[in-house]
């Protein structure tokens, strides 16, 4: 995933889901990983998604840090893993609530093709050691 504009290069790898039934992340912020039941940047319809976390002790603060900072119209790079390249414009940044957040609605195996990115952010509640809410952009299809 790279996004120019907002200095995000960041390597993907697929990802499934964890013991609590969440999507697994990478602990690396640095990697981003790729829900791999879900559709991937060149499926005809559905969401793909593509998560990490804003940061991590010992790894400091990752490139998906700057997600919220992208404006409307922004182009976002996705290359797969057999090297071909889907681009995306920006449609929106929203902050859910992580009890909020549409699962459902986000990863979606139909509909319309969009780019999903998830990272965290808000405020950090240091008794349960997160961030309250999670970031979403959600991006569509270049047409080339």
């Amino acid at each position: 995933v790279s996004v120019a504009d907002a200095g995000i290069d960041v390597p993907v790898i697929p990802v499934g889901v964890d013991a609590n039934q969440a999507m697994e992340l990478p602990e690396d912020p640095a990697v981003a990983g790729w829900y791999r039941f879900g559709p991937g940047p060149q499926s005809p319809e559905g969401r793909t998604v593509v998560s990490a976390h804003v940061d991590m002790p010992g790894y400091g603060i990752g490139p998906f840090s700057r997600i919220r900072d992208l404006a409307q119209g922004t182009l976002i790079e996705v290359t797969d893993d057999t090297g071909n390249l889907t681009r995306y414009r920006l449609d929106s940044v929203t902050y859910y609530k992580k009890a909020d957040l549409p699962v459902d609605d986000l990863f979606a195996r139909s509909g319309s093709p969009m780019l999903v990115l998830i990272t965290c952010g808000g405020p950090f509640d240091a008794s349960i050691g997160r961030y309250e809410d999670n970031v979403v952009a959600l991006a569509t299809p270049v047409q080339e």
